[in-house]
């Protein structure tokens, strides 16, 4: 974000708070394998899960007279499910003893422990594949590894090429990063707010408010877990993807300072390498290669991540390898592309080679994208993705920002149908091959004066 600050007209920055009819819910029809396997796919398993659930719904009678309390037949609980409720508290009670950290996650009732929750946590239940969640508070992290240039070939029974979803198991998780940067020579205004505003977003769409669910980092904080340094940045990163599995949404937000660094490795087209610059920036800025490595490359199928980048120069801000050119309504794969297993979709503030502002309105500061990403979705939580870019972008438009926000993705979604959603609309892998592959060798650029100001 550049420290920049745009006086906006009163009418533009009143909050938009929307009556929106419950919208259809992303089909959840079960996607098949380019495989004849006999076993029964999980999803199906999910699926007929759900369709007895559908056919025990209760219905009040009609006619009560007014004030009447109906009476109303709740059938039994049939012996098969019942003993497998008594299975699923069994292992949470296990799971629960071996690891006194992962108390209370995917248990029948939740943890409520944490004194700044705003909402009970879902009542999700753990599956038998599905490992505990950490919290921040005794997750320690591990030795970061960059994945090296290498590629692995996906077994066709695990390459999907439909468009169909993957069942939302309802485990939730988001990391959220806000930094002023008040002492430094470029402070800014309002990426704390941007940070607080995501996370009031996310809880009013199910997310989680506890140390299991969702971790917040910026620069007022007084306690030093929960600064946006560059270890806790990095180690929050690994906290994200701890023990994710398919059917697990994630969220990643970051406001703050973006640059640029010299690609040495000769992948980037425009021989930069993007970057996010913690509070504690003298000691390194974190780049997308180590961002991909940390949190895309690491997702199994199924599992979906958004991430919102408000900063400068974050088009291409996770490494993903594939573009989406509004004005074609198509997707353009890198040059060099990092192909992944997992659902990840970047809604980047600006191009590469662009600056993002933080904006000053009548009752907040705040990042110009993250302003006009809440607002696009509150007006419509279940767009397909070509109508959500236009939303934000017309949003920009609207309050004479030049800015251009851009679309990448981990897999080449179907954007005519394709939907986009903070809980649901999990794609499975379409990729044939993971990992970088490096086509050509591009000479490293050279990153200006004007993107590493803070360094002067």
């Amino acid at each position: 974000i550049t420290p920049k600050i745009d006086e906006v007209q009163s009418h533009n920055n009143t909050s938009v708070d929307v009556e929106v009819p419950a919208a259809p819910s992303v089909a959840t029809q079960n996607h098949q394998p380019q495989s004849t396997s006999n076993q029964q796919p999980s999803h199906q398993k999910h699926q007929s899960q759900q369709n007895h659930h559908h056919a025990m719904a209760m219905s009040a009678p009609q006619a009560s007279a007014p004030g009447q309390t109906p009476k109303i037949d709740i059938p039994e609980r049939p012996d098969h499910i019942a003993a497998a409720f008594e299975r699923i508290k069994l292992q949470n009670a296990a799971a629960c003893d071996e690891n006194p950290n992962t108390e209370g996650q995917g248990s029948l009732v939740p943890d409520r422990s944490d004194e700044h929750s705003t909402v009970a946590p879902p009542p999700v239940l753990l599956r038998p594949n599905q490992t505990p969640w950490q919290s921040w508070e005794s997750f320690r992290g591990y030795p970061f590894k960059e994945v090296p240039l290498a590629t692995t070939d996906i077994p066709s029974n695990e390459v999907y090429n439909d468009a169909s979803n993957v069942i939302a198991s309802g485990r939730r998780k988001a990391l959220l990063i806000g930094i002023n940067y008040a002492e430094s020579p470029a402070p800014l205004q309002g990426c704390v707010n941007d940070a607080k505003n995501i996370k009031n977003l996310l809880i009013e769409n199910g997310f989680t408010d506890d140390p299991t669910h969702m971790v917040m980092l910026t620069d007022e904080e007084q306690n030093s877990k929960y600064l946006p340094t560059k270890a806790n940045i990095r180690r929050g990163f690994q906290w994200l993807t701890q023990g994710v599995s398919e059917g697990d949404v994630l969220f990643l937000h970051f406001s703050g300072h973006g640059s640029q660094v010299s690609d040495e490795a000769g992948m980037e087209e425009d021989g930069l390498n993007e970057t996010i610059l913690p509070m504690d920036y003298q000691k390194g800025q974190i780049t997308d290669d180590m961002i991909w490595s940390s949190v895309v490359y690491p997702l199994p199928s199924g599992v979906k991540l958004t991430v919102v980048m408000d900063c400068c120069h974050s088009g291409t801000g996770l490494d993903l390898p594939f573009d989406y050119e509004p004005y074609t309504g198509r997707w353009v794969e890198e040059t060099n592309p990092a192909h992944s297993k997992g659902h990840v979709v970047l809604f980047a503030s600006c191009e590469d080679a662009e600056t993002s502002a933080d904006a000053i309105g009548k009752y907040q500061a705040g990042g110009a994208m993250t302003q006009s990403f809440i607002l696009a979705y509150k007006e419509n939580p279940m767009p397909k993705y070509p109508e959500f870019m236009a939303a934000i972008h017309g949003h920009l438009i609207d309050r004479h920002f030049k800015q251009r926000p851009q679309l990448t993705s981990s897999q080449e979604l179907d954007t005519k149908n394709s939907r986009f959603s903070l809980i649901e609309g999990i794609q499975p892998n379409k990729n044939r091959t993971i990992g970088r592959i490096q086509r050509k060798k591009i000479r490293p650029g050279s990153a200006d004066d004007r993107r590493n100001f803070l360094f002067r």
